[in-house]
């Protein structure tokens, strides 16, 4: 019976210091919010092609583990693009929560759209990254948003 106690304490511990380590650098990380959803959408400017990019997540509050939403409108020069190739990716600074990816379908004058569920973070962690990378005539950018979830 001790040789059992004994071996699941030594199995545990990589288990338990990896998890200390995690909650330490994700504690850690200091990265702060640019984009407010609670109250509206996140516009960007891509580069000097004055491509506008208007980030939205629905229903809000946002909220982890609930059917989402997420909107992304393109305009160059204040004029709906309808030929971009629109992708997702949402990550959380300093912790890694697997991999979040959407490619977003074009619904109407420049607005793409795609669902999806944002995780629970095991350490109470609430700030999340969206990446939007715009692909359009052979060329590609990305534009960050950081937000806060319920």
């Amino acid at each position: 019976m001790k040789n059992k106690i004994f071996l699941a304490i030594i199995l545990s511990f990589p288990l338990f210091a990896v998890n200390v380590f995690a909650m330490q650098y994700s504690h850690s990380f200091s990265a702060k919010t640019d984009c407010a959803l609670e109250t509206g959408t996140c516009v960007k400017t891509i580069g000097t092609d004055n491509v506008q990019v208007e980030f939205d997540i629905n229903p809000k509050p946002v909220t982890t583990m609930s059917d989402l939403v997420f909107t992304v409108t393109v305009k160059k020069d204040e004029r709906p693009v309808t030929d971009a190739k629109v992708g997702l990716d949402l990550t959380m600074p300093g912790m890694f929560m697997g991999v979040n990816r959407h490619v977003l379908s074009h619904v109407k004058d420049g607005r793409y759209e795609g669902k999806g569920v944002l995780p629970v973070c095991p350490h109470g962690g609430v700030l999340w990254k969206a990446e939007v990378t715009v692909e359009r005539d052979g060329r590609s950018a990305t534009v960050s948003y950081i937000f806060e979830v319920k």
